[in-house]
């Protein structure tokens, strides 16, 4: 007992070091890309970190097996090159006992992920898409720099603004340019000065355009109408995409639906625990070298193993939705080819070993 322990300690150290070092890594890849948002006025600073945490938990599903994969071919691989496996092996410690307390660490940490891919993932998009659209309902013009162009992007297009210059006191801005893109119609105005109103039925701070010039065309069709106004309200288009409601529908909503693209969504989401198995069973034949390989001789091959196996996930996924691939065998076919190879590998030697008997 004392012994197994002593293999589940090897692995759960690399394990919280790998984690927390990719989470780190992806915390500050999130803030870059947050904060280039934020300099373009795209986002509020404010929410920054909100988004950034609600992003980690959306991605444990894929960090937590991959640092359990890589902390089984690191610790495991430690213990192969200072001879120690031997070592155990003497001890009583068989290589079936290896794999015990491997899958038993594996089988905790598959229940972990399964219950945020199914439960806490779906509830962190909601909230994550939610605190972005409250941040596009609360955009302030007045908060911009004049002289600069900035533009906010759309789920069918795009908003473009530019002021020459802003009164701060009065919020009253002057020279005002807004382009307005939604699908293949395109929105210009041009107006002398702006305000902000704050719109009571939609609570909504709104912009105002004073004397100016509205000019509406399309890509195909070149210009449709020029108008001129005394003032204008621009209200912005809320268009929700499938996307957007299938990655933050509730588990039990898909598990019902007949549409493929929430099948197969529901579908990854039931995989990311097996998926956890497989990867750490995966990782004990990569984790076998020899002391003059080095401690770190099987990691790229195992980053490889594991990046091959996310794309073919991500692939079969894609086919499901173009509808290349039927719903059944849907993405279940990437876990069984993992399955397939490790019956390989797990097999193979006892063959051999029987093929050598006389």
């Amino acid at each position: 007992m004392l012994l197994e322990r002593y293999l589940a300690k090897e692995i759960a150290k690399p394990f919280f070091v790998i984690t927390s070092i990719i989470t780190t890594i992806f915390i500050g890849f999130n803030w870059v890309r947050f904060l280039g948002r934020a300099v373009e006025a795209q986002l509020p600073t404010g929410i920054i970190f909100t988004l950034i945490m609600f992003k980690v938990i959306i991605a444990l599903e894929v960090l937590l097996p991959v640092a359990l994969f890589l902390s089984i071919v690191l610790g495991l691989g430690r213990l192969y090159m200072e001879s120690e496996m031997t070592a155990l092996s003497a001890c009583g410690v068989s290589p079936v006992k290896t794999v015990k307390v491997v899958f038993l660490f594996a089988l905790i940490l598959s229940i972990i992920v399964s219950s945020l891919s199914l439960f806490i993932r779906p509830w962190a998009y909601q909230q994550s898409y939610a605190l972005q659209a409250n941040a596009d309902t609360s955009f302030r013009i007045t908060d911009l720099e004049p002289g600069r162009f900035y533009e906010r992007k759309k789920d069918d297009g795009s908003f473009v603004i530019f002021m020459k210059d802003i009164d701060h006191k009065t919020g009253r801005m002057k020279h005002v340019f807004m382009q307005s893109e939604n699908g293949d119609n395109i929105r210009l105005f041009s107006a002398k000065e702006a305000y902000e109103y704050h719109d009571p039925t939609s609570l909504q701070v709104l912009p105002v355009l004073v004397n100016g010039y509205e000019y509406k065309l399309s890509r195909h069709q070149g210009f449709n109408r020029i108008t001129e106004f005394q003032e204008l309200k621009i209200y912005p288009s809320e268009k929700k995409t499938l996307e957007y409601k299938r990655k933050a529908a509730p588990s039990s909503e898909l598990a019902t639906s007949s549409n493929p693209k929430e099948i197969v969504e529901f579908q990854w989401r039931l995989s990311t625990g097996l998926s956890t198995l497989l990867l750490a069973l995966l990782g004990i034949p990569l984790s076998r070298a020899t002391p003059r390989h080095g401690k770190y001789a099987k990691v790229f091959v195992a980053v490889m193993a594991f990046a091959i196996y996310y794309n073919f996930g991500a692939m079969a996924k894609t086919l499901v939705e173009q509808g290349v691939v039927q719903v059944f065998p849907g993405i279940w076919w990437v876990n069984g080819l993992l399955g397939l190879i490790l019956l390989v590998l797990y097999g193979a030697p006892h063959v051999l070993n029987r093929l050598r008997m006389p």
